[in-house]
């Protein structure tokens, strides 16, 4: 059994990227944006503004556009994207999500429309807005990222470009697509169906401000830097653990450990072995290599 994996890039990801970095709640203090980002979007937008973006989320729940993104025939920037979506008749709609095995609301064609107004409104007052060099940069990450399939590799491309999800291959799965992503940075988001695979990994796509260290680097001696993190990563040096054993061995609190985890992986410490709907950790020893030349080089530069 394998899979095949291909990289994709068009604008309307990162406008869904944006979207979700800024709606969901439980994501904002592991995001490297972090709260201040979302206090400044915020301002942007009317109170009735936000309180409908939470509403259509909450409606749609595990409802996921990529799908249909991947599938768009023509342009996919806001614009070009929305405008074939709207245009979907009732079948097609449902045609698609069929076609990923994909949990669909019987509301569909009303939360399709919502959803398009939403995007809309989030288009105007802020991803229109955004840098140009963060979406050049993307399509240049997923353009170098291509050229490293081939081969048979692509299991190998796979966990480096996630900085250590290890997918495993499964009787169903054939397709797995790939998607650079920069404003959830350093979260890595996946939406499993039945065949196919939706990955969108984090993209340090800007250079840091003069004099400052690299994203990369910093959140590497952040996540070195706590004595829980460094407890799970040698309690990880021989074995893998699943998240409850993990839990278990530690003796802290689910929602602590999840933190952790999350630092650990944004880092690239822990391979995150995923074999159909479980996942299990284990060191990832290659992160470490490089520590002291990352360092040397920041300090002499």
């Amino acid at each position: 059994m394998s899979y095949s994996v291909e990289v994709d890039f068009a604008p309307m990801y990162e406008c869904i990227a944006s979207l979700n970095a800024f709606l969901y709640k439980q994501n904002h203090t592991a995001m490297d944006a972090g709260k201040l980002w979302v206090r400044e979007v915020q301002d942007r937008f009317a109170p009735v503004q936000l309180q409908k973006m939470r509403e259509v989320i909450a409606l749609a729940e595990d409802f996921n556009l990529n799908p249909y993104i991947w599938s768009c025939p023509g342009e996919r920037t806001v614009h070009g994207f929305l405008s074939w979506f709207e245009d979907l008749t009732t079948g097609e709609l449902f045609e698609i999500s069929g076609r990923f095995g994909q949990s669909v609301p019987a509301n569909l064609p009303e939360l399709r429309s919502s959803a398009a107004e939403m995007l809309r409104v989030w288009d105007a007052g802020y991803f229109r807005g955004i840098d140009p060099q963060i979406l050049a940069g993307l399509q240049s990450e997923a353009d170098s990222r291509r050229k490293t399939l081939g081969g048979g590799n692509d299991m190998e491309v796979y966990e480096q470009a996630t900085a250590g999800m290890r997918l495993y291959p499964a009787e169903q799965l054939k397709q797995v697509i790939l998607i650079p992503q920069y404003h959830p940075r350093p979260l890595v988001t996946t939406a499993f169906y039945d065949e196919f695979v939706f990955t969108s990994y984090s993209c340090d796509v800007l250079p840091p401000e003069e004099g400052r260290p690299a994203a990369a680097l910093l959140r590497l001696t952040r996540a070195l830097s706590d004595e829980t993190r460094l407890y799970i990563l040698r309690l990880l040096t021989s074995q893998q653990l699943s998240f409850t054993e993990i839990v278990k061995q530690v003796g802290l609190s689910k929602s602590t450990i999840h933190y952790h985890l999350i630092a650990l992986r944004a880092a690239g410490l822990v391979i995150a072995h995923v074999s159909g709907k479980s996942t299990a950790y284990s060191l990832r020893l290659e992160a470490l290599r490089d520590l002291p030349q990352q360092i040397g080089s920041y300090l002499e530069s």
